[in-house]
């Protein structure tokens, strides 16, 4: 009789076991589900392709380009020097200035690219004829010219016809071309535009 009870409490035990064992890879696929689909995540120190140490959907890298939680090829995303920021221009006012989002980097099959979502927020930046431009040229990334204000002002606006569509309208030409409107700009000490440099991509 002893022996028959130990026998129905062995298999009471694994079935308890087995029950355990069976709910563990559906739980983590839950959580990698999760994490991966977070948009909105913060850079994860398992971008590089390292195991998950039990991190929460924030810990999700921001490049991960097939949203499978373990990141793309891009790595880190770049920091920029004190002082700089890379805007997105939305409108092109006049002469004398412009709209701009702040442009974040989103890691593509072709490294970081900078770019800002329609509903961000904008802000005012003066353009002073003082300006210091450089547009970016066609022949590749790390190959700019120096412009003045008016150039610059007439290339960022038939950028802005080009990118809605606009057929009658006069066209960026070579060595020149569109890149998305994604400028680095620097600021004076009065808040208007010191520096202004066009964000080559593909």
């Amino acid at each position: 009789m002893t022996s028959t009870r130990r026998a129905l409490s062995a298999i009471a035990l694994l079935a308890a076991l087995s029950g355990i064992a069976a709910c563990g890879p559906e739980d983590t696929g839950a959580e990698g589900a999760t994490g991966g689909s977070d948009s909105s995540a913060s850079p994860s120190a398992t971008a590089s392709g390292a195991p998950d140490s039990g991190g929460t959907a924030s810990d999700a890298p921001t490049d991960d380009v097939d949203d499978d939680g373990q990141g793309g090829d891009c790595g880190k995303p770049p920091v920029l020097p004190a002082g700089h920021t890379r805007v997105k221009i939305t409108l092109m006012r006049d002469a004398a200035g412009f709209e701009a989002a702040v442009a974040k980097p989103h890691c593509t099959p072709n490294d970081w690219i900078y770019g800002a979502d329609e509903t961000d927020p904008t802000k005012h930046y003066v353009l002073p004829e003082s300006v210091d431009a450089r547009l970016a040229l066609m022949d590749g990334p790390g190959q700019w010219k120096k412009v003045g204000h008016e150039q610059l002002a007439l290339h960022i606006d038939r950028c802005h016809a080009m990118e809605a569509g606009a057929t009658d309208y006069p066209k960026v030409e070579p060595p020149f071309g569109c890149f998305g409107n994604v400028y680095e700009i620097t600021l004076d000490g009065k808040g208007a535009v010191k520096t202004i440099t066009e964000i080559w991509s593909v």
